[in-house]
């Protein structure tokens, strides 16, 4: 066999292996999901890499507080879930791709979104100055006072 021949069979031979990481990177990204659960156990989340939220269960017993004590546990839960699901995608892709994880994982689209809201609120919040709309504390979830 010529040079030119086993040149064009390992060429095929390559190509033939990174479309197969192709589909397996494919399947685990379309099927990660990172989960988590409030420290009081009321909020449970499930995100997708990409932070997209696919679940939030609430359990009845999160009626009895504050509306920022709920919007606070939702917000904390799906973001710890998000970095649950991170992980878990980390964990399946690095061995495919090795050495190029992060091209590997900005061309999947998988990072974080920002959410310039919440740092804005947070800011305020931690300067001591509050809007009337982040002051949700005399709310319950449905917008009554408690």
């Amino acid at each position: 066999m010529s040079s030119a021949d086993n040149w064009l069979r390992q060429a095929e031979e390559q190509s033939e292996q990174a479309l197969a990481e192709a589909a397996d990177l494919r399947t685990v990204v379309a099927t990660t999901q990172g989960t988590a659960r409030s420290a009081d156990g009321l909020v449970a989340a499930t995100v997708a890499p990409g932070g997209a939220l696919v679940s939030l269960q609430l359990d009845d017993r999160v009626m009895g507080g504050t509306a920022l004590a709920l919007q606070t546990a939702i917000v904390d839960t799906v973001h710890r879930a998000g970095a649950d699901a991170a992980a878990q995608l980390e964990q399946a892709i690095r061995p495919i791709v090795g050495d190029r994880y992060d091209e590997a994982l900005k061309a999947a689209g998988s990072e974080l979104p920002d959410i310039p809201e919440l740092d804005a609120v947070a800011a305020r919040r931690s300067a001591g100055s509050r809007r009337d709309e982040d002051d949700l504390s005399q709310e319950n979830v449905f917008g009554r006072e408690s």
